[in-house]
């Protein structure tokens, strides 16, 4: 279900994450995991490097495109391609990017959701070690499926399924890079 690919941890991934983690990156906040959900649901901030394709509604449909969201895209496309190159995973689309940055808060975990309503697969990449914060992913019959956020850390697993995340331990911050391939 979940499974752990080897992050070759290259000089590039380690200056990009040096940014990442640094006082000069931009993050914006978004008080809900799942916009649309009534639900409450964990704050977080985000930086998205490259936005979801908006297919709109029944009422009004757009045209499926993702755009760059921003100036630090590119690196982040080319770090993910180490990684996936290096475990052979072939993809031909990235369809979505960002780096989430959740703090400890009193709701435990998000909401349950899939990034995107069509066929894809889930790239998380933990920037840091944190206590708590785990991801989970839920099988068909909702059995729970977990991977602990330890640093340099990659996992990938099919975006079909639903998935959630732990809150982090009291003080602590947890960074993941997350990517939706097809």
């Amino acid at each position: 279900m979940i499974k752990e690919l080897k992050n070759p941890v290259t000089n590039d991934y380690e200056n990009f994450k040096k940014i990442l983690l640094s006082d000069k990156m931009p993050w914006f906040y978004y008080d809900k995991t799942v916009p649309e959900s009534p639900h409450q649901d964990m704050p977080f901030f985000s930086h998205i490097l490259l936005r979801r394709p908006d297919i709109g509604t029944e009422e009004t449909p757009t045209i499926p495109i993702s755009n760059i969201g921003s100036t630090y895209f590119e690196t982040a496309y080319f770090i993910l391609k180490e990684i996936l190159d290096f475990n052979n995973v072939k993809f031909n689309i990235v369809y979505r990017m960002n780096l989430n940055l959740t703090f400890h808060t009193e709701i435990k975990t998000s909401q349950a959701h899939t990034d995107l309503g069509l066929p894809h697969k889930v790239v998380i990449v933990y920037l840091n070690t944190v206590e708590n914060g785990r991801t989970i992913v839920l099988d068909e019959t909702n059995q729970k499926n977990y991977s602990e956020p330890k640093e340099n850390k990659a996992i990938i697993f099919d975006g079909k399924y639903k998935h959630y995340q732990e809150s982090p331990g009291m003080y602590d911050q947890r960074i993941v890079m997350v990517a939706n391939i097809g």
